[in-house]
């Protein structure tokens, strides 16, 4: 996971230099993968990818039957829906780990 995204993002550490946001993302997504016994920034993205494929490009499938351009559409909406997703889930984590350290640094 690229944490430079996170740089000037988050409310609670926009005010310090690149150098200390920089460090305290750093901590947070130690804190993350510390917390699991594998790597939930790196598994999350592929589970959820897939995850949402399968239920678009099947729901759609169920729904209209055998379309080509029906199942071509479903599996870019399950694109488009799966990154919205992962995004969220990853800020959500990164924000909760780094309000956790910064609550132990005041």
């Amino acid at each position: 996971m690229d944490i430079k995204q996170y740089i000037d993002y988050f409310d609670e550490i926009s005010h310090l230099k690149r150098e200390q946001q920089f460090m305290l993302l750093e901590q947070a997504r130690n804190d993350i993968h510390g917390r699991s016994k594998f790597p939930i920034l790196s598994f999350i993205p592929p589970f959820v990818r897939l995850t949402l494929i399968l239920l678009f490009t099947g729901g759609s499938y169920l729904v209209f039957g055998y379309s080509g351009w029906i199942l071509l559409l479903s599996f870019f909406l399950g694109l488009i829906c799966s990154r919205v997703v992962i995004t969220e889930i990853n800020d959500s984590l990164m924000l909760k780990a780094l309000k956790k350290n910064l609550a132990k640094i005041a």
